[in-house]
């Protein structure tokens, strides 16, 4: 037993707090170490073996040998079981381990919150895309980081403790350096995931995604249809061109989801979308929410569903389940045990997650476009430690939002300060949209009564 233990390739994790917290992307399995076993855990990682593990718990416990070995059987039984080690077993997708993972990750995440911890980055990775889709709020024409900058930044999120990445564009895969990125990624041990159409999405792609830690491909769909896609897409071609795309990343083992953004353009096809995501083994995510343009353009305004439309929408249990938007207010009441709601920060983003522009501009998240710093002139570190736009939005709480704060709708409101910023250029402000969906929700309740 005295050869090195390695890592799987596909397995992310991070340090949060003095706990690892480790992601088998091929199964989906999470495991939050103790203490003792998080430093075994980056003995491991060292390359530690067997043998070298038993001397260590030996010397650093004081412990006989028998019991070293004991103690280190069961850890790595753990090790294998999860599939977390490259020749230890990998099972399928299992949905009870899956819903596991996901409250693990939860708890993860409330860490993070209280120790300011970047647990989580959106990086958008470039503004060009191959598609034209008339939602898009991104401006094409603008110059992205460089591959070099790009790894640099990478280097300083991890040092920091980010566990999961996301790529995204523009289209993330209309960069020729695309899979370097992945691959560097993966190697600084982060849980990647890939927002993208699909459309460009080939056998060289899924066979590297399907060897680095990359946890799931979200793709998304706008129809059932070719003709409804395609005429969102505005890139005729494209509903064939991204199907053929899903069913790569499938073949390759790799997870998908169906992202489904709802428009009156579509909503008459809803259902033919989620059968169409059920018949090709995947989960649907389907949101009501389109944004405003980056350069603050409403003319996207006109493609949102109409009142009757959102409605039928928030009454469908099933497909309005699947969403996985902002959660209410009165969450943060389950979530963080306040006993005042009005302490509860109108939003955790800048807590434990943020987001980085194409050309490297720092975001509470990319909805959010209030600059808290420039990567180009100054690192990571520093903006998310010394930020004074990052401090005065961790210093918030529902009280300042003085319209909202007295809102008898508050509880049940999912207010986004994007949506407030960008919609009405107040980040203290209500935003239109969240309070139309409050009060259509409010509705909906009141008559189930």
């Amino acid at each position: 037993m005295n050869g090195k233990l390695k890592i799987n390739s596909r397995v992310g994790w991070r340090f949060i707090g003095d706990e690892v917290a480790s992601f088998n992307c091929a199964n989906q399995q999470i495991v939050i170490w103790n203490h003792v076993a998080s430093k075994l855990w980056t003995k491991m990682e060292n390359g530690s073996s067997f043998d070298e593990l038993v001397s260590w718990l030996m010397q650093e416990y004081s412990i006989n040998r028998e019991t070293a070995i004991k103690d280190i059987k069961e850890f790595l039984r753990e090790v294998f079981d999860a599939g977390f080690i490259e020749s230890g077993k990998s099972s399928m997708e299992d949905d009870d381990e899956s819903k596991n993972g996901e409250n693990a990750l939860l708890l993860v995440e409330m860490k993070a919150i209280e120790n300011l911890i970047p647990f989580a980055v959106t990086f958008e990775t470039t503004y060009y895309c191959n598609e034209n889709c008339i939602h898009c709020y991104m401006d094409s024409n603008l110059p992205s980081l460089s591959l070099s900058e790009i790894k640099r930044i990478l280097d300083e999120i991890a040092e920091e403790n980010c566990l999961c990445v996301t790529f995204t564009g523009g289209e993330f895969f209309v960069r020729k350096d695309a899979l370097e990125i992945i691959k560097h990624a993966s190697e600084l041990h982060f849980i990647i995931d890939i927002l993208s159409n699909g459309s460009l999405i080939n056998k060289e792609i899924v066979n590297v995604l399907n060897s680095c830690s990359v946890r799931r491909v979200q793709v998304s769909i706008y129809g059932a249809t070719s003709k409804t896609h395609d005429a969102i897409t505005l890139l005729p071609g494209s509903f064939r061109r991204t199907l053929k795309g899903i069913e790569f990343l499938k073949e390759a083992g790799v997870k998908v989801e169906i992202a489904f953004p709802l428009m009156n353009k579509n909503f008459h096809e809803r259902y033919l979308v989620r059968d169409l995501a059920k018949s090709v083994g995947c989960l649907i995510s389907p949101s009501h929410m389109i944004t405003a343009r980056n350069n603050g353009s409403r003319d996207t305004f006109s493609l949102r569903l109409d009142d009757n439309q959102l409605r039928e929408f928030l009454e469908d249990k099933e497909l309005a389940g699947f969403y996985v938007g902002r959660k209410p207010f009165q969450d943060h009441e389950f979530y963080f045990g306040f006993s005042d709601l009005l302490e509860a920060a109108p939003c955790y983003s800048g807590f434990n997650s943020c987001a980085i522009s194409p050309s490297g501009k720092v975001l509470p998240c990319n909805q959010l476009l209030y600059e808290v710093g420039d990567l180009r002139k100054n690192n990571f570190y520093n903006i998310w430690h010394n930020s004074p736009k990052l401090k005065y939005l961790r210093s918030l709480n529902l009280r300042d939002l003085k319209e909202c704060a007295n809102c008898k709708l508050l509880l049940s409101c999912a207010r986004c300060p994007g949506l407030a910023f960008l919609e009405g250029e107040d980040l203290l402000g209500p935003s239109p949209e969240n309070c139309r969906v409050a009060k259509i929700n409010s509705l909906i309740t009141n008559e189930r009564r």
